[in-house]
Parts: C-alpha cells; sequence; structure tokens
C-alpha cells in the first residue's frame, strides 16, 4: 500500500481555504510570467520598477482565477463590473497579464483597475461613479474576497519556493526552476503582502503605518481621508508626520479637510505618532510575558528593554533558551563583520546584524542594508541575511527592501513572539526558520501558518501585513 502524505504546499492550499484549481492556476501564471513580474518589483533610484502593472497584473490574475470565473466559482465579481468602458490599464499592461485575451474577463480588469483606484486612497464617493450600479458595500466586499485570495497565494507561494523542500514536492510547474529562479519568484512574497494590505484599508504604501497608530480604546485613530489627506502634502511619512517644522503644514491640511479644532487634533496626531511605537511594543510585551513560564519571562523583557552590547546578550539568551545554535562572528573585532551566524538542522546557515536605537528612533534604510555587503565580504553571499531591529525599522524602509531576495528585517515585539511560540512548543525550530528567511519584514502576522497546531492561540489584536 502507498503511503500518502501532505506536503507543505498542499497544506497552506488547505488552509488559505481557495479552490485548489486556483492555487495551480495563480502558481502557473507565475512561473510563466514571474521573470517579468519580478523585475516590476522597486528596488530603489537605479530600479524604480513599476509597482502599478505589478498590482494591477495580481488583481487581474486573481480575479481571472478558478475562483472567480469557473463553474465551481466560491466567489463573484458583483454586477456592473461587466460594463463596456474605456480602460487604459488593461491596455497597457494587457501583454503580461494571465489572460491577455482581457475582453473575455472584461469584469476582471475593470474591478481590478477600480481595486487599484481603491487602495491609492480615492475617495469612495468618486470610486462608485466609475461604474453603473457598483456602490460601497459592492467595493469593499469585492476588497474582502480578493484580499483573502492574495492572502492564500503569498502562503502558497512561500512554501512553493521555499529552497530547503526537494523537487518532487514543489508543483509541477515549478519543478525545472534553478534555485536563482525560485529566488527571483520570492521577490514577489512582499509586494503581494503589501498589496493585501493596501486592499484592506485603501490607501497608499506611505502611509500605511498609520492604520496602526490606536486609540486608548484600540480603534483606529486616523481614519482613511485623513491619512490620505495627510498623504498628498508630503505629511506620510512617519519623520515628517513627527518634524516640528511640519506643524503649521499639519494644521493647514487638517483646517481644509474641516477638523473642528485642528490645532488640537495636531497635537494628537503628533503624539500617536511619537509614541506609536512604543505603544505597539508594551502591548505585545505585556501579552508574551503573560504567556510564558515565569522563568522565562525575564529574557522576555531583557529583549525589549536593552541596547547595544546588552541587547546581543539578552538575544543569545533567548537562542540558548530555544535551542538555537549560533556563532558569534563579530568576536574578534573583524572589520566590518556581521553579529551572528544561526545554524539549524538540515536548514541553511542565517546571517544576522543587530541594529539599536535609542530612545524612540528607528533603524534607516542604510542600517538595515548593511548586512549584505558584510556577508558578502566573508564569504557568505549565498547565506539569507536578517536585519534585527530593535527598537524597530522605520516604516517606509521595508518596502524599499522589497527587490532584495535575501534579506529580511524583523522588529524585536515580532520575533519576541517567535521565541515566545518556541518556549511554548506550538512551533518548530523548522518553521522558525521557514518564517525568518522570506523576503522583506517578518511580521507576526505572518506566524499562524508556521505554527505547530492550535496549541497556542494567536497574538490577539494583530495588525495586518
Amino acid at each position: 500500500m502507498t503511503a500518502l502524505h501532505a506536503t507543505e504546499v498542499g497544506r497552506q492550499v488547505a488552509f488559505s481555504g481557495l479552490l485548489p484549481s486556483t492555487a495551480s492556476y495563480l502558481l502557473e501564471y507565475l512561473s510563466l510570467r514571474g521573470n517579468e513580474l519580478s523585475a516590476l518589483v522597486p528596488g530603489g533610484e537605479q530600479h524604480p520598477g513599476d509597482a502599478m502593472q505589478l498590482n494591477y497584473c495580481l488583481l487581474n490574475a486573481c480575479l481571472t482565477a478558478p475562483e472567480f470565473s469557473s463553474n465551481n466559482r466560491t466567489r463573484t465579481i458583483p454586477y456592473g463590473f461587466d460594463e463596456t468602458v474605456q480602460n487604459e490599464r488593461v491596455e497597457r499592461y494587457a501583454s503580461l497579464l494571465a489572460e491577455p485575451t482581457w475582453q473575455a474577463y472584461r469584469s476582471a480588469a475593470n474591478a481590478a483597475t477600480l481595486l487599484i483606484d481603491w487602495s491609492d486612497g480615492v475617495p469612495m464617493n468618486l470610486l462608485e461613479g466609475q461604474l453603473p450600479g457598483v456602490r460601497a458595500g459592492t467595493i469593499k466586499g469585492l476588497c474582502r474576497d480578493v484580499s483573502w485570495v492574495l492572502s492564500g497565494l503569498a502562503n502558497i507561494l512561500a512554501a512553493a519556493t521555499k529552497p530547503t523542500i526537494s523537487v518532487q514536492e514543489r508543483p509541477l510547474c515549478l519543478r525545472a526552476f534553478s534555485r536563482p529562479a525560485l529566488s527571483e519568484l520570492r521577490k514577489l512574497l512582499a509586494p503581494i503582502r503589501r498589496l493585501q494590505w493596501r486592499l484592506d484599508v485603501g490607501l497608499p504604501s506611505a502611509v500605511l503605518w498609520m492604520t496602526r497608530l490606536k486609540t486608548a480604546t484600540g480603534e483606529r485613530a486616523v481614519g482613511r481621508q485623513e491619512a490620505f489627506s495627510l498623504h498628498q502634502v508630503g505629511l506620510g511619512s512617519f519623520e515628517s508626520l513627527r518634524r516640528r517644522s511640519n506643524w503649521n503644514t499639519l494644521v493647514e491640511i487638517l483646517t481644509a479637510d474641516g477638523v473642528s479644532n485642528p490645532h488640537e487634533r495636531a497635537k494628537e496626531i503628533q503624539q500617536l505618532a511619537n509614541n506609536w511605537h512604543t505603544t505597539v511594543r508594551e502591548r505585545h510585551l505585556q501579552q508574551q510575558i503573560d504567556r510564558v513560564d515565569e522563568a522565562d519571562r525575564h529574557l522576555i523583557e531583557e529583549f525589549y528593554r536593552s541596547r547595544g552590547k546588552e541587547f546581543e546578550v539578552a538575544f543569545q539568551n533567548l537562542l540558548k533558551r530555544v535551542g538555537i545554535e549560533y556563532k558569534l562572528f563579530d568576536a574578534d573585532q573583524k572589520a566590518g563583520a556581521f553579529d551572528y551566524l544561526l545554524q539549524f538542522d538540515e536548514r541553511p546557515d542565517v546571517v544576522v546584524e543587530c541594529k539599536t536605537k535609542q530612545g524612540k528612533e528607528l533603524v534607516d534604510l542604510t542600517a538595515a542594508r548593511v548586512v549584505l555587503a558584510s556577508s558578502e565580504q566573508y564569504g557568505y553571499r549565498d547565506n539569507f541575511c536578517v536585519t534585527l531591529c530593535q527598537p524597530g525599522v522605520d516604516p517606509n524602509v521595508p518596502e524599499n527592501l522589497e527587490s532584495i531576495a535575501r534579506l529580511c528585517v524583523v522588529e524585536t515585539h515580532d520575533l519576541a513572539e517567535a521565541f515566545t511560540r518556541l518556549m511554548k512548543d506550538s512551533m518548530s525550530l523548522q518553521s522558525f526558520h521557514d518564517w525568518l528567511t522570506q523576503p522583506g519584514q517578518a511580521r507576526m502576522d505572518t506566524l499562524m501558518v508556521h505554527t505547530r497546531s492550535a496549541i497556542e492561540p494567536e497574538t490577539p489584536g494583530g495588525e495586518p501585513i
């Protein structure tokens, strides 16, 4: 009798709730056009990419998948999107679509265009007028459905392109792919997750971080329209919103938006921004120490509180506690050396650089990238690199790293959540490795698919990725 087993890809398809035919359709599309799509991922001034085209192609692929278009479809594109209207985007991007003959999928073409506008922050009243019969409820429902598909696709693609699984365990369409080709496909993971987040909140990338600003009761402190207005006048970044020199501009835009007391609101917004990261960290710290054994609580607390060399000691203590072997790589004061080489059974070593900032300052782009040059200098150019950021990373940094296939940034509170699960034995060291070695930013929101069982509940109040 032949023994059957579930592959990691099959497991993620089951977790996603998507039709298996949808997973196959989207993976086949990415396998055929992955190089061209990866080339669209922005990578700084020297490689601007084309995020608009990438996002449109991904949305269109989701909407033409069997999930929406087959006889067995489980989701529908609502009535009204099939109108014959001028659609410049689909005409411009047709050659790279999953279905280049887009006229047979007119509803998908129109829906993808409208969802792009929603994710760019276009006000809902303007979106409602684009197509007859398409109203706010319809648009929000479609956003939820496509967001679900994108979430499933990211997890399925992550499993299908893992460098540690055998060729036979990969989907058929990816079995002939070389390691560099799989690495190129993995560049799409962070953009897919970012697009999902943008669909959830209807905002451009630059102001996504504002959706994490919470009131004392846990509600969003900055609404969609307010965040978009700030973005339009150049106050979308974390640093620009906090800067005192921008006070007058902040008051002016709030006045123009009709805020009853713009000076008080401006003061409130700047205070929220200043305290944002500290508030998030304190909430997660309390949740984590409540879940670990009393003997382990000081390990988590020191990891949060320490800086500099003391932070490295706290990190080492947690590595020892969960059984991760490591080599302190810069112990001999090597010039420009990274900090650690994490070692796993049957997994490639991981290069780690610790970057700490004092007070409420956050790690910037230059500091987040330095580990790449260090790894190449010391002969580890093929190893995955991680920058551990204490207390955190500037929220606009991760998007600028998405085109780098072998770099991940992780903030202290996210890594502490992973350590908490390792201590509670609800996550294996292999799953920890898989989570930490995905390009972009390792966030606790994506830990769910790496958790071994339902023993360890998801952290309450998680943020969207």
